[in-house]
């Protein structure tokens, strides 16, 4: 597996949007081939942690197009950049 976890931050004031926003990419985010599964995590108010999960790197890399865009939809939430990392899974369960 492969994954990629992006550290957000975002206007707090607008939590419900970004919910909407994120509900609306379901579909989308559910036909990225290969992603096993997504998870967005509200680690403090205003700041989210979200993880990918995906089959292969090949599939995430094959994803990156699609999944800019997705994060380009959330851009206007942004209060700084996202900070992103990836690399494959050494351990899971």
């Amino acid at each position: 597996m492969y994954c990629r976890v992006n550290q957000i931050k975002y206007d707090a004031s607008r939590k419900d949007e970004v919910i909407e926003l994120l509900e609306s990419q379901r579909e989308t985010m559910m036909g990225l081939t290969g992603i096993q599964s997504v998870y967005t995590i509200e680690i403090a108010p205003g700041e989210l942690t979200s993880i990918a999960v995906y089959d292969t790197k090949e599939n995430f890399d094959a994803a990156t197009p699609e999944v800019g865009k997705i994060m380009g939809g959330f851009a206007a939430f942004f209060t700084a950049p996202p900070v992103g990392n990836e690399g494959p899974t050494i351990f899971n369960f």
